[in-house]
């Protein structure tokens, strides 16, 4: 499954998976026990406390991070947008696959025209 993180696109075979398997070495509390809310306020802190040491996420927790919102929220999307105070307000989104596989080709294109798509 495709998600983007702020202006990350990331790819999760199996979130639920992902998640259970883990959530330990991510530093969350058990995910089986975690509401939604609960969830969006974990990946913002650890967003959060990212951008203030001054720098971005590795593939793995961006990754993990994806996983963690897909299997509590079903969405496909968190945009954190900064706030007056420093801080971030979290945007969940559900956005077309379509739109989300164009976007991962013209990242991979280093923000060059996206190629057609071909079907197969």
């Amino acid at each position: 499954m495709l998600f983007l993180l702020n202006d990350r696109i990331v790819e999760v075979a199996a979130p639920e998976s992902w998640v259970q398997h883990r959530w330990r070495a991510l530093g969350c509390p058990d995910p089986r026990e975690l509401r939604a809310q609960d969830a969006i306020d974990f990946v913002t802190d650890q967003v959060s406390q990212h951008n203030r040491a001054g720098y971005e996420l590795s593939d793995d927790k961006a990754r993990d991070l994806a996983a963690l919102i897909i299997a509590k929220t079903g969405a496909n999307s968190l945009i954190l947008r900064p706030t007056a105070s420093g801080g971030f307000e979290p945007h969940l989104r559900d956005i077309p696959l379509m739109v989300l596989e164009t976007y991962q080709r013209g990242a991979a294109n280093d923000g060059g025209p996206v190629p057609a798509r071909r079907e197969a």
